[in-house]
């Protein structure tokens, strides 16, 4: 949220005192046109009704191309008289713990690179999901925790040296009180491998060797996120390393 433009993009809402609501937007260039995602708290349903609908127009307003609302799974209501329909599930998967790891085996041909240059896994990430639903390209230039994350950045490259497949990860922390899982929690926030080189064991192997180096840096438990209809039914992947679906969102849209 550095940077962010609290003072256009959020609104909240007040009564006797207290904060009752609280929304902003976020926006971020995809494949597709300019995303506008509506975030909303709220203690009252019809709050939280009234501040989607002043996000979703102060996104379109912005020349956004669409406007976008996460929800738990289940929790759809009034979603349709905003002009919104489900388009996607999204997943947390969790790992209670970070014990009993497989070995990482890389595939042969294939050898590990720790800590590439941002610009490097910036483009690995780029291409494995280029095709994938609105794709979000990463900035070349690193951002500000990328030198504080850099040993859990890692790249599968060829024996040319030819980047494969990229998996990053970041250690944070919750409080405990609101977040049952064990802290800290290991986020393995991309696992992707270029077109040309899946179905071959990359994403399997470097998101173990996440998972180890993760563990290193003191996590107790993993987390990752997944589109629940991603092509490479990734997630399939990730039951096989005992990661289970923890949380389920559905995403809504409006088209503009």
């Amino acid at each position: 949220m550095e940077g962010f433009d609290w003072r256009s993009r959020s609104l909240g809402v007040e009564r006797d005192g207290a904060v009752q609501a609280v929304g902003l937007v976020t926006a971020r260039d995809t494949v597709d046109g300019l995303m506008a995602r509506t975030e909303v708290a709220a203690r009252e349903e019809g709050d939280r009704l009234a501040l989607l609908r002043w996000g979703l127009g102060l996104g379109r307003a912005a020349g956004a191309r669409f406007g976008q609302v996460w929800r738990p799974a289940g929790r759809g209501q009034g979603m349709a008289d905003l002009g919104l329909e489900p388009v996607r599930p999204f997943w947390r998967m969790d790992r209670p713990h970070l014990e009993d790891l497989p070995a990482p085996r890389l595939p042969e041909g294939y050898q590990l690179a720790v800590g590439p240059p941002w610009r490097v896994a910036a483009e690995t990430y780029n291409r494995a999901f280029e095709e994938h639903w609105r794709h979000s390209p990463l900035a070349l230039e690193p951002p500000p925790e990328a030198p504080r994350t850099r040993g859990l950045q890692l790249l599968a490259v060829t024996a040319a040296g030819r980047p494969a497949a990229v998996v990053l990860c970041e250690v944070e922390e919750r409080d405990p009180a609101v977040d049952p899982r064990a802290q800290p929690v290991g986020v393995v926030s991309v696992v992707g491998t270029v077109p040309e080189h899946r179905r071959q064991g990359l994403g399997a192997a470097l998101t173990v060797e996440g998972l180890r180096r993760l563990r290193e840096h003191g996590a107790a438990s993993a987390s990752l996120y997944v589109d629940g209809l991603n092509p490479t039914r990734a997630s399939d992947l990730y039951r096989r390393l005992d990661f289970e679906v923890a949380f389920a969102y559905e995403v809504y849209e409006a088209c503009w």
